[in-house]
């Protein structure tokens, strides 16, 4: 048995109402828990039965905007950082 008739595709005849709706889902916890592998593993399944997915990781996002960035870049009363945080 081949594995495309195993494992059936979604299109939007079989689940219109997964395909058509954007929906997120987002992945919160301590550190070095397995979220970013888990993402990865998520997107890259869902992608593979049909269903267009991103996968967007908020620190990489920050060492981006802010090369030289230090504790101080969380702290409420930073002004500066609050901005560039928004």
């Amino acid at each position: 048995m081949a594995l495309k008739e195993s494992v059936p595709m979604l299109n939007k005849a079989s689940c219109p109402n997964v395909i058509q709706k954007p929906t997120v889902i987002s992945m919160v916890g301590l550190p070095a828990r397995g979220k970013t592998y888990m993402s990865k593993k998520l997107t890259r399944y869902l992608n593979w039965i049909g269903i267009k997915t991103k996968a967007f990781n908020v620190g990489e996002y920050r060492r981006e905007v802010c090369t030289d960035c230090s504790h101080d870049f969380f702290r409420a009363d930073n002004v500066e950082a609050e901005a560039t945080r928004q």
